[in-house]
């Protein structure tokens, strides 16, 4: 048998690699609750090389309350709640309700001939580069069939434990892997930008003390990539009296940033880490937003704010959420002029010499209703001694309402769509049957009240010959989707070949136990089947 090639080697070695960074991840965030309540007191480190210490001290004593201390607390306030939320998903699917703690027994971290540097970047943001340093991470069996459940079909099923040693002296990477019957070895250089350097990460100060950042970890590697450099970011002399002027602020700075193609406009009418970051490298941000010809922006460009109406009501922790309400913009470029209205039902363009156009949410039926009624609203955090719009805050607030409404599925279903397993809507009742040159009338039940949407079974007849399934919505023709599993819950692909008798065929091979997941909008649902 010929020898595996290096390079397929290299991206399985690495692929495996990547379950330690996941577990650093998750690592990280199991502090995070902890972070929101006692960072107040503790407060950060005296310097930024000494949140780096204290943040690799707090992995290798599996300090889980000290690795949260030692992230950034603007960063980490909305992850928190996702980590409780993401705990009850899995305890409604029937899964293990171990917490991510008792997962991370089973890893062991030892960090070794750790030598660090500091630059600062700018006012109050350090990089932190780790000259040298030996990384050795061993993971159980139990640890790694948890990262599995966690993280279904990215190949960490089956893997035994694993041990990996990473390897750091100056630019120069290096790491083993073993885990199974499987073992990979490999060294890297880090180049960024065309230029080779230590890997780093990123220290901001808060309140007087210093904290390891993953969001400006994150942007400082982006940002050097591109050649960008840092600003200090500064505080925001831009403060709102109420969520709704501060609504009207983000919109109004997002239109001054279209016409002047400068995010500064908008940042400063921002709130959360966000806000820091476009600050700091709003040179580089702006520089691409003039020279990108698709963009148009500062190009004789006219936007201007007519009026606007909010509706607020209470949110998560002290926030609020924003409903637009209603809001009219006036448009003007090359000399045309336009206006946009929308009443939060629905919107209308009128243009120079154009027919007028308009649409409303709900055109897209009672799907689009409800998810506009459950998602369409921007978050404000209190910040600055006002209000601020936080994009950050809004995305966590809609990932934290979607994960409520899940955890209301049928447990059955839940299981399907966050693990992607489909053994239990296999093995349950099905509503028909289809055969082959066949057509069925499905009812689709909503799964919740926000998610008009659903999932019905099938059973279908077998065929010594491919099959080929479609289906269509009466309230929305184009989301749904048939599914072909067969008895233990595996997804069957679709086959193609050419008989010499029979031509070209097309479809799917189906047995007696196969079974058709219909998934699509709450109503009728025709699903058709035909020869391939």
């Amino acid at each position: 048998m010929n020898p595996m090639p290096l390079s397929r080697r290299r991206r399985r070695g690495a692929m495996k690699v990547v379950v330690v960074l996941v577990v650093v991840a998750l690592s990280s965030t199991v502090g995070l609750v902890a972070n929101r309540l006692l960072v107040d007191a503790v407060g950060g480190a005296t310097s930024a090389t000494a949140s780096v210490e204290k943040f690799f001290d707090a992995l290798e004593d599996k300090d889980w309350t000290d690795l949260g201390l030692s992230l950034a607390p603007d960063e980490t306030s909305q992850i928190a709640v996702l980590l409780k939320q993401a705990a009850e998903l899995q305890e409604s699917i029937g899964g293990s309700t171990d917490s991510v703690t008792d997962h991370l027994e089973g890893v062991s971290i030892d960090v070794s001939d750790l030598s660090l540097s500091s630059d600062d970047v700018a006012q109050d943001l350090t990089k932190v580069v780790i000259e040298r340093a030996t990384i050795v991470m061993e993971i159980d069996e139990k640890a790694t069939e948890a990262l599995a459940d966690l993280i279904p079909d990215a190949g960490t099923e089956d893997l035994g434990g694993i041990a990996v040693t990473v390897s750091i002296d100056g630019p120069e990477v290096s790491y083993d892997y073993r885990g199974g019957s499987d073992g990979d070895s490999g060294r890297e250089t880090v180049v960024i930008n065309g230029d080779s350097q230590p890997p780093f990460l990123m220290s901001v100060r808060r309140d007087g003390g210093w904290f390891v950042s993953p969001a400006f970890t994150i942007a400082q590697y982006l940002a050097e990539e591109a050649g960008w450099d840092a600003a200090d970011s500064g505080g925001s002399d831009v403060t709102f009296d109420s969520p709704e002027e501060a609504a009207a602020g983000f919109v109004e700075g997002l239109a001054e940033t279209i016409v002047t193609a400068d995010i500064g406009h908008v940042a400063d009418a921002m709130g959360g880490v966000e806000a820091r970051l476009l600050r700091t490298y709003a040179a580089g941000i702006n520089a691409e937003l003039k020279s990108d010809p698709d963009l148009g922006l500062g190009t004789d460009i006219q936007v201007t704010v007519r009026d606007t109406d909010f509706d607020v009501t209470p949110g998560e922790d002290g926030q609020a959420r924003i409903t637009i309400a209603g809001i009219g913009l006036e448009l003007g470029s090359d000399g045309r002029r336009a206006t946009i209205d929308f009443d939060g039902e629905c919107v209308r363009l009128v243009a120079d010499d154009e027919p007028d156009e308009g649409a409303c949410i709900s055109d897209g039926g009672e799907f689009a209703s409800r998810l506009y009624r459950a998602l369409g609203h921007l978050v404000a955090v209190p910040q600055d001694g006002g209000w601020k719009v936080s994009p950050v805050a809004t995305y966590f607030d809609w990932l934290g309402i979607a994960a409520r409404e899940l955890s209301g599925f049928d447990p059955d279903v839940l299981a399907a769509i966050v693990q992607m397993d489909f053994s239990r809507l296999a093995a349950s009742e099905p509503v028909g049957s289809i055969g082959v040159s066949d057509e069925i009338t499905v009812e689709i039940a909503p799964a919740s009240k926000a998610i008009y949407a659903g999932v019905s079974v099938l059973e279908v007849e077998p065929s010594t010959k491919l099959v080929d399934y479609s289906c269509t919505s009466d309230n929305a023709p184009y989301f749904c989707e048939v599914i072909v599993i067969d008895a233990q819950g595996g997804r069957i692909e679709k086959e193609s070949n050419r008989d010499a008798d029979a031509g070209y065929e097309s479809g799917y091979a189906v047995t007696e136990s196969t079974r058709l997941l219909v998934a699509g909008v709450a109503g009728t649902v025709v699903v058709e089947s035909a020869p391939g």
